[in-house]
């Protein structure tokens, strides 16, 4: 195994800003870079921190309850096991950092200045784990759809519902990363088969390279 691993993840948070507002969910599932199946899971509520503020109306859009957020772990733990999962999954390579894991998300910078923030608290750099060169799924299908549906709004909700794939209690973390794994799959694929995803007719028999693998960083 030579393909970095994939993580797919999500942060429901206290409100937009990681300097005033802190996470309160987190979600991850590890992804096989070959198969795109799950290899491992990780869901966590997280207790506030750093007396940073939880905006009453973040807690109304993402439907988490303060009384989730108090049963959650703390700061400490929460590093602690994040790091542990990040550190569990990359690989072994001569290039430093070339076995770090590829971070997908739906808006996945917006995450990534909450988990940066986070693991910041404790000096620990994010990036030691993740590669800076990400997948953004609301990217692409901003490049897919952006002409055929000019009035829709590219979150999750909608890119599942064109996708025709499922998403149940949408801003559940781990639901949202479920159906945004889901939905990179479904790019993937599209990539997989025609080298391509925009407007192309899956039917059609293979003019590229039927495979690839999500290589980065390596000499």
């Amino acid at each position: 195994m030579n393909a970095n691993f994939i993580i797919v993840h999500d942060c429901e948070t206290g409100g937009l800003d990681p300097d005033e507002n802190p996470i309160t969910q987190y979600a991850a599932v590890i992804l096989d870079p070959l198969t795109l199946d799950e290899v491992d899971r990780y869901e966590t509520y997280v207790q506030p921190y750093c007396d940073l503020e939880i905006d009453p109306q973040a807690i109304a859009t993402t439907q988490v309850e303060m009384s989730d957020i108090k049963r959650g772990i703390p700061l400490d733990q929460f590093v602690k096991e994040v790091t542990f999962l990040y550190k569990s999954y990359q690989l072994k390579h001569t290039a430093k950092g070339a076995g770090r894991l590829i971070s997908v998300g739906h808006n996945i910078q917006f995450d990534h200045g909450f988990l940066e923030y986070a693991l910041g608290v404790k000096d620990i750099n994010f990036w030691d784990y993740i590669m800076p060169n990400f997948i953004d799924t609301m990217t692409l299908a901003q490049l897919t759809w952006e002409k055929a549906f000019p009035k829709e709004k590219i979150n999750l909700s909608n890119c599942v519902k064109i996708a025709k794939l499922d998403l149940t209690d949408a801003h559940g973390a781990m639901n949202d990363v479920e159906a945004t794994a889901d939905l990179f799959r479904y790019f993937t694929n599209k990539l997989r088969k025609r080298g391509s995803f925009l407007d192309q007719d899956d039917d059609k028999p293979l003019k590229k390279k039927e495979f690839f693998e999500f290589r980065c960083g390596q000499k």
